[in-house]
């Protein structure tokens, strides 16, 4: 199955975000995943940030 346009570049922004040593806590150490890595890490920033975007056509929706 092919990747649509919005997941590659969810998925960009997610190894971006992740390479920059941005993280969707303040701190590292707030989060509670046992094994942080660069697969772990970007699977949550995709997630938070599809949660995000989510929000946001919600509020556009509802206006």
């Amino acid at each position: 199955m092919k990747d649509t346009v919005e997941k590659r570049a969810l998925k960009i922004a997610a190894k971006i975000m992740y390479r920059a040593g941005l993280c969707r806590y303040d701190s590292p150490l707030k989060c509670r995943k046992a094994l942080v890595g660069a697969e772990t890490c970007e699977r949550c920033i995709r997630s938070w940030l599809i949660g995000k975007a989510r929000g946001e056509l919600k509020k556009e929706a509802s206006k």
